[in-house]
């Protein structure tokens, strides 16, 4: 109950947060780390770890590796800046046996942010991918941030 009431505040914060970020055409940086700060602020407040922050720059899409445990359940929070139009993240574990990445986890919104919930049943690394769909106008690069939380 806790995580969908964190998961519907991290929602609303992203969705009603307006900030005239920019990337490449405007190459601003700050209001991108600005909302990221926001929702650091709104997780502590919710007594949620942190436990990485990422940002970078995203022409398509990026990957990224971390180990997650079983003994948490993970949210990863990928979020960008007003260059992005629809930003999605998906989460892949490795599956020895077919020696291939197996999607466990995917955002499938239509957002310039995506909010993933996953609780590994095994201490595993796992790949996150997080996908530019669609750039607004005049876009063909943005900026993107990337938040993994548990409680």
């Amino acid at each position: 109950m806790k995580q969908k009431f964190l998961l519907t505040g991290i929602f609303l914060l992203l969705y009603s947060a307006y900030l005239n970020a920019q990337c490449i055409n405007g190459t601003k940086s700050y209001p991108l780390y600005k909302k990221g700060a926001q929702l650091v602020e709104k997780l502590d407040d919710d007594g949620s770890e942190i436990v990485r922050i990422e940002y970078d720059l995203i022409f398509t899409s990026k990957e990224t590796i971390r180990e997650l445990s079983p003994d948490w359940e993970y949210s990863i929070i990928g979020f960008g800046d007003d260059g992005i139009k629809d930003l999605d993240v998906k989460l892949y574990e490795y599956d020895e046996l077919l020696d291939k990445w197996k999607l466990v986890a995917e955002d499938k919104t239509s957002e310039a942010y995506a909010i993933i919930s996953y609780k590994p049943t095994v201490r595993a690394v796992f790949k996150v991918k997080v996908i530019i769909y669609e750039f607004n106008e005049g876009y063909s690069a943005a900026r993107y941030g990337l938040i993994f939380v548990h409680d």
